[in-house]
């Protein structure tokens, strides 16, 4: 069936926007400054310059480093040797490039491995979306949201492993998602065990999907009668954990071998910071959370407008909280379930990295990037349902909060 006009230019304007954000990434991988300096009024990544250590280390060595000094000590960003702690998969794949075309072309090219993993997210993205129930306008809202939401364009457009770990992190997602629907065909579990294990070998931030594997595959065995439904469900998380467990456990028993623990996060981070516990250090991480997840660069000057910005994103998140807490009141799903639990277990691995160390950068939850999607889409879109000409508006709303965090860089 041909679509209709609306439809078709419901299309064009989704295809045109995606067109927009990729130039705007691909700006962003060839103009980001190397490093915490800045240029072209954007600030590069501060240890982006360690991550890239880390796999000229590889392709010069072709062997795993061991990490002797914590990001926290005197000098560490001088040195950029305090990133070896991390998973190695992402740097295992850019390392072969750095070492057949160099180091000033093997940036690019790490780089673009970040990218290349940052479009395939979007892609994934709108397999979750759909599979959460949203409509065509909402999917294509939330992925033109993703597509230009400045946290997940910078850190995809530099060297770091957190593009490749959101896309696994994505993968999982709708792996899970297919769990909690009953899809569970006869090489899912294997699958599931792969993924959660290449990802385990990305960023160690994905142990967060281990409970929330078994809460889908409970969920799904809800669908089928008997006790025996029930058994299967849990015989099949056990299988995905263990293959997971098979593919990164040498990894993290390397880590407990010369690190003493298996995540090695002391050896990361540093000692844990002292006097965490206070409401007005946790009220500090929280307001550094809501400002680096919309606009992760560090180098605006406050002043009166750049205040405004801030100040507005406060009220934002408030009012979409409480639009949340209105979608919420219908029976939920067991997707949903799954995604915000994915969320719930992503903002509980956030807090105890600031509890411990005073880690607080929103790109931390992005492990949950599609919950977040959605419980920003469609909260806003079910509001505009009752307007003749809502989902426009709907559409136009949640662009302008994605753009909205470029204007910080008028005042740098």
């Amino acid at each position: 069936m041909t679509p209709g006009p609306p439809e078709r230019s419901a299309r064009g304007w989704f295809i045109a926007a995606l067109v927009v954000a990729l130039a705007v990434r691909v700006v962003f991988v060839l103009v980001l400054p190397f490093g915490q300096t800045v240029a072209h009024r954007l600030e590069g990544l501060n240890d982006e310059p360690a991550h890239f250590a880390y796999v000229r280390y590889l392709a010069e060595h072709r062997a795993l480093p061991v990490q002797r000094h914590h990001a926290a000590e005197p000098g560490a960003f001088a040195r950029a040797d305090f990133e070896y702690y991390q998973p190695p998969l992402y740097y295992l794949v850019c390392a072969p490039l750095v070492g057949v075309a160099g180091e000033r072309l093997g940036l690019i090219l790490s780089r673009k491995i970040s990218f290349l993993a940052g479009l395939a997210s979007l892609l994934v993205l709108w397999s979750i979306l759909e599979r959460l129930g949203l409509s065509d306008g909402a999917r294509r809202a939330g992925v033109v949201f993703a597509a230009f939401l400045p946290v997940h364009v910078y850190f995809t457009s530099v060297v770091s492993n957190d593009g490749l770990c959101w896309l696994l992190a994505l993968m999982l997602a709708r792996e899970l998602l297919m769990r909690a629907q009953g899809e569970a065909p006869g090489a899912a579990n294997l699958r599931l065990g792969i993924l959660l294990g290449l990802g385990m070998l990305t960023k160690s931030a994905l142990a967060v999907f281990y409970p929330v594997v078994v809460l889908a595959c409970l969920l799904g065995a809800r669908r089928e009668p008997g006790r025996r439904a029930l058994g299967r469900a849990l015989l099949g998380a056990l299988v995905a954990i263990g293959v997971s467990v098979l593919l990164a456990g040498p990894w993290y028993a390397r880590n407990l071998h010369l690190y003493g623990s298996p995540f090695a996060l002391e050896v990361g981070f540093g000692p844990h910071e002292p006097g965490r516990w206070s409401l007005t250090a946790q009220a500090h991480a929280a307001l550094a959370t809501l400002r680096s997840f919309w606009f992760p660069m560090q180098h605006i000057a406050s002043q009166p407008m750049v205040r405004a910005l801030r100040a507005l994103e406060l009220l934002l998140a408030a009012a979409h909280v409480a639009a949340l807490a209105w979608f919420l009141r219908r029976q939920l799903e067991p997707p949903v379930v799954v995604a915000l639990a994915l969320l719930a277990t992503a903002f509980a691995s956030h807090i105890a990295l600031s509890f411990a160390w005073g880690e607080s950068e929103g790109r931390f939850l992005l492990p949950a990037l599609g919950s977040i999607v959605y419980i920003i889409a469609a909260p806003v879109f079910a509001l505009a349902a009752r307007r003749k000409s809502g989902e426009r508006l709907a559409w136009i709303y949640l662009i302008a909060l994605a753009v909205h965090p470029y204007l910080f860089l008028a005042f740098a």
